[in-house]
This record gives structure tokens, C-alpha cells and sequence, in this order.
């Protein structure tokens, strides 16, 4: 065998021993678990199972058959961002009470389950802001109210609630200027803050119905990706219509329908 082929098959063989520790080396990172955070300025409410459950958060109950469906709405979630960086999800509804701060709160808590990534979930629903209630943190609760109004400082105001990797952000109350709020600089700059301050976590917004108020056509363009939420023989061929409309529809990535009677066992369905 000539000196060049020897160098070839050399070369050749460095190569592929390379590739197979480069192989090795990545693979841990594809399965990587984030371990919990430990929590310094972040308020820590310990809440109550049973409240929640009473709540319908059926998410911390591994038995309850409804939470396999949220996990099965993680899963198409992450399958459809993970690749591409995406990390900001909007859940909206069309009209009102459709449920979507429940079908937030659920999917949050099971998105912080997931062992590659932490979640925060923000409430800018200024109009009727229910996530405080839903994870019985009490009515007086500060929140993002206090930021924008100049009160308090954004670390001040992340509460976690005795769930693992889950961190919320509350509205803190109404917002007469809403609309103003939703679309000031202030806020799309705080999207940008959340999205790139920790690699690995995922931030869910609950944001009004479309239909109802202009807050969440607004609040789209800062988010990567949409969640649509309907109820089962309540919201309207006619508001849907409307909403497909009028949002950005490369970002819309599922729609829920919730309260459907479509499986006699389970309170909640979803489809895609």
C-alpha cells in the first residue's frame, strides 16, 4: 500500500472516530434534564393539591385521564417549536369564557414536566385576569400592573407555586389602558427579556379573546407561535371565521376545543 493511500485511510479513519465521539458527546445533551431552580428573589406559595384539583388543574394529578391529553398537546407543542428555537406561546380564546386560562394553566404545568426545559407563565389577560385564582394565589397578589405602572421591579413579582420548574408572572389586576399597555415598547421589550434570559425554558402567555378586545391581535406579534381555544357548542362558526381573520396564521400551531362531551371519561378534549 503506497505512503497516500496509507495517509487516506488514516485520514479517513480519524475522521469517522471523530464523528462517532462527536456522536457520543451530543446525545447526553438531546436528553439533558434541567434540575429545578433554586429560588432567591422568586416568592414561593406552597398551593394546595386539592385546591387546585377543585380548580379543574387537573395537571398535577398523573391519574386524572384528561392530564395524558394535555402531555399529548405538549408533545405536538414542542414538536412543533423545539427545532426551530421557538420558545413564546400565546394561548388565546375567540369570545369569552372558552376556558382558555384553564387550557393555559394545565399546559404550563405539564410543559414544566417535561424534563428538558423550565416554564414560566405569564398572565396579560388585563381585562379579566383569572391565572391567580385558577392557582389560588390570592386576589391581592402583585403582578405585571405594578411593573407597567412603575411599583414595583419585574423580579419582584415572580411567584412560584410549590410546582417544580414552573414560575409565574400574575396580571396583578385590570388596566383601564389595556390596549396602550399590551402595545407599548415596554412590554414587547419584556418579551424579548423573558425569551432570552434562560435557554431552556418555555414561556406560556395567557392573553384575552381575540374577539373581544384588540389586546391579543396585538400581543401576536411578540410571541412565536399561537394557541387557539374554543368551547364545545358555545363559540361560533362565526367567530372563528372572524379570528382566522385576523391572525398571523404562520403562527398558529394548534386550536383546543375544550369542554367537548366527544369522550364520555374526560371533562376536556382537544384536536388538531
Amino acid at each position: 500500500m503506497s505512503r497516500i493511500k496509507k495517509a487516506l485511510e488514516k485520514a479517513k479513519a480519524e475522521r469517522m472516530a471523530l464523528e462517532q465521539q462527536e456522536r457520543v458527546v451530543e446525545k447526553p445533551k438531546e436528553t439533558e434534564k434541567v434540575e429545578a431552580p433554586r429560588y432567591f428573589k422568586t416568592r414561593v406559595i406552597q398551593v394546595s393539591e386539592e385546591k387546585l384539583l377543585l380548580n379543574k388543574v387537573v395537571a398535577v394529578d398523573e391519574d386524572d385521564p384528561v392530564t395524558d391529553q394535555f402531555k399529548l398537546l405538549r408533545t405536538r407543542i414542542l414538536h412543533r417549536t423545539r427545532s426551530q428555537g421557538h420558545n413564546t406561546i400565546q394561548v388565546s380564546g375567540f369570545d369569552t369564557d372558552e376556558g382558555k386560562s384553564l387550557i393555559a394553566v394545565n399546559l404550563a404545568i405539564c410543559m414544566a414536566k417535561d424534563t428538558r426545559q423550565t416554564t414560566l407563565l405569564v398572565d396579560v389577560d388585563f381585562r379579566k385576569p383569572t391565572v391567580h385564582q385558577l392557582l389560588d394565589l390570592g386576589d391581592d397578589i402583585p403582578g405585571l400592573k405594578s411593573y407597567f405602572e412603575g411599583e414595583a421591579q419585574l423580579e419582584e413579582l415572580f411567584v412560584n407555586p410549590g410546582i417544580e420548574k414552573l414560575t409565574v408572572l400574575p396580571a396583578g389586576g385590570r388596566l383601564t389602558n389595556a390596549p396602550e399597555v399590551v402595545g407599548s415598547p415596554k412590554m414587547e421589550a419584556l418579551v424579548k427579556e423573558l425569551k432570552t434570559r434562560y435557554s431552556d425554558r418555555y414561556i406560556i402567555f395567557d392573553t384575552p379573546g381575540l374577539n373581544t378586545c384588540p389586546d391579543s391581535l396585538v400581543f401576536s406579534e411578540y410571541v412565536d407561535a399561537m394557541v387557539l381555544v374554543g368551547r364545545s357548542d358555545y363559540t361560533s362558526q362565526e367567530s372563528i371565521k372572524t379570528v382566522m381573520n385576523l391572525i398571523p396564521r404562520e403562527k398558529l400551531i394548534g386550536t383546543v376545543l375544550n369542554d367537548s362531551q366527544w369522550l364520555d371519561s374526560l371533562a376536556y378534549y382537544y384536536r388538531y
